[in-house]
């Protein structure tokens, strides 16, 4: 009773370091972290450490200000940034690393945890790993949330990459990312938001301590809503510059698609995604609409018979799917796409893996309006009670109470 007491009064005080300013929430690293962030101010003091890239992203501050979250910016010098990745050839550190190290940065983190008792200092993805030593407390807690195992990312990249400039640069940024993991090691606790990449890095043994965190869904935005949606309409949403979307995208629109408009010649697919790239652009036509960035994504999938996760390679788990499933969309998607779901997810997703399976499962579904109306209604009940963000993030707290708590006693003993 002691103990479930002290949690409840408890207030950790915590410490996040991003590269990247959580807002808006429009791609998948951004949104992770703003779930993260909104979900633990409602019980915890926590304080955001970002970059300043562009001054337009100070209106972006206001917004989380807004919300009461403190953040402080450190400006990022982007042309030292790119002139230090010229001599990053002559290193054995990742680009990206190389790219974001900021002596500024560090110091700041340095001061912050010399000055102030912070119990947590959460570092979001792989590329802040470099800052672990500026934590000058022994009492402070360090996690690294890695989201997804870029070394996982990159292997995929190099099943799939033909052009062989491209596969010689990713080889030897594979190699270096291999490499650089292994600083998980001055961490209390890695996290992951799927199983494969958990499992991938354990057998590598980059850390004795690798934590699933799921990505969760606000349930208060995607929840079941019956409504009935445009005949034929097909969606696919992402962050459109990333490489493994741009892949799936024309995977589909070339190989997939094509048997879908032989039974179907109506069908349209809507591509939904900040920046378009000019090769996905290139794809429009009369069956393929561009759509880029929208300010109502919810509507979108609700609007659509369809929702599409064509994914060939890439790491993580897919935003994309729980939030249509959450929505009681009908998904479609590749096994490597639904991969790191746990098994009471992926049963609610349509798997296939060659482009003639893959449209006749959307076809079924066009041509079965009880897939809607009955099984995704299940489907979102189910989705919304197993990852919405009180429980996901939930058992994070719980988690990092614990070893604080257990830190704190070693640290004593």
């Amino acid at each position: 009773f002691i103990f479930f007491l002290s949690k409840m009064l408890w207030k950790l005080k915590i410490l996040i370091i991003t590269p990247i300013i959580p807002y808006p929430p429009y791609r998948g690293d951004k949104l992770r972290i703003y779930n993260v962030i909104k979900t633990l101010i409602k019980k915890h003091d926590v304080k955001v450490l970002s970059f300043l890239k562009d001054k337009n992203e100070l209106n972006f501050v206001s917004e989380l200000k807004k919300l009461g979250i403190d953040v402080e910016l450190i400006k990022f010098p982007k042309l030292k940034a790119y002139l230090r990745l010229i001599l990053a050839f002559f290193t054995k550190t990742p680009l990206q690393v190389i790219f974001y190290y900021n002596k500024k940065l560090m110091q700041r983190i340095y001061e912050l945890t010399s000055n102030e008792n912070y119990d947590i200092a959460y570092f979001h993805i792989f590329t802040t790993m470099q800052y672990h030593n500026a934590v000058n407390n022994p009492q402070t807690l360090k996690v690294i949330d890695l989201t997804d195992a870029y070394s996982l990312y990159l292997k995929r990249i190099l099943e799939f990459e033909q052009s062989i400039l491209n596969r010689i640069f990713f080889t030897i940024e594979k190699k270096r990312v291999y490499e650089y993991e292994k600083i998980s090691k001055y961490f209390d606790t890695v996290f992951v938001c799927s199983k494969i990449d958990k499992e991938f890095l354990q057998q590598r043994n980059i850390h004795a301590n690798i934590q699933l965190f799921e990505n969760g869904i606000d349930t208060n935005i995607y929840k079941y809503e019956e409504i009935i949606p445009e005949k034929h309409r097909i969606i696919f949403t992402g962050n459109l510059p990333y490489f493994p979307n741009r892949d799936a995208v024309k995977y589909f629109v070339n190989e997939i698609f094509p048997y879908v408009l032989q039974k179907v010649p109506d069908a349209k697919l809507y591509i939904v995604g900040k920046d378009p790239t000019q090769d996905i652009m290139d794809l429009s036509s009369k069956n393929v609409i561009v759509k880029g960035f929208v300010e109502d994504l919810k509507y979108e999938y609700l609007v659509s018979e369809v929702n599409i996760a064509p994914m060939r390679f890439g790491a993580g788990t897919a935003n994309k799917i729980i939030e249509a499933i959450a929505l009681g969309v009908p998904t479609v998607a590749t096994s490597l796409a639904v991969k790191g779901f746990d098994e009471n997810v992926k049963k609610y997703v349509f798997e296939a893996d060659t482009p003639e399976n893959f449209a006749n499962k959307i076809i079924e579904i066009f041509n079965d309006n009880s897939i809607r109306t009955n099984f995704m209604k299940e489907a979102s009940k189910t989705v919304s009670y197993l990852l919405n963000l009180d429980t996901v993030i939930g058992r994070i707290e719980n988690y990092l109470f614990e070893r604080k708590k257990n830190k704190r006693e070693s640290n004593y003993n």
